[in-house]
């Protein structure tokens, strides 16, 4: 069993042409939950399979032509199935850059099912220290979903 762990660039890389982190808060949302949708269906582990299905969500949210989306992926040459994935758009419109980062991260115990499973159902990182009934050793697990 697996996820991805998607984290959105919010710095600047030196050399970079556009301004990241610059986008709105509402924007970037939305394509971090296009990207967790599309990864959630089978795309075949394929780079090329997951930039066409993030395409046509795409048209959505920037409309046509306004955008452009690279894709790439990176994996141990060990375990080629185990891919992570690199998501940049460029916006047109205001020069500003979205990166986003799907970490492929395995399921291996019930300690990261249980935090996974508890991370779905909160929004922010702070949400984890107001858990109650929650173990405390579970904390920093959960907060690596958020």
């Amino acid at each position: 069993m697996h996820t991805f762990l998607l984290r959105a660039q919010q710095k600047r890389w030196p050399g970079w042409a556009g301004d990241v982190g610059q986008n709105s808060t509402d924007t970037v949302n939305k394509v971090k939950q296009l990207l967790k949708e599309t990864l959630k269906k089978d795309f075949k582990n394929s780079k090329r399979v997951l930039k066409e299905r993030m395409d046509q969500g795409l048209v959505n949210i920037f409309g046509f032509a306004l955008y452009h989306l690279w894709v790439d992926a990176m994996w141990r040459s060990s375990t080629p199935e185990k891919k992570s994935f690199f998501v940049k758009i460029m916006v047109f419109k205001d020069k500003k850059d979205i990166i986003i980062t799907a970490e492929y991260k395995e399921i291996k115990n019930l300690k990261s099912l249980s935090a996974m499973v508890v991370a779905r159902c909160l929004k922010e990182k702070e949400d984890v220290d107001k858990l109650e009934n929650v173990p405390k050793c579970l904390f920093d697990d959960i907060k690596e979903f958020l």
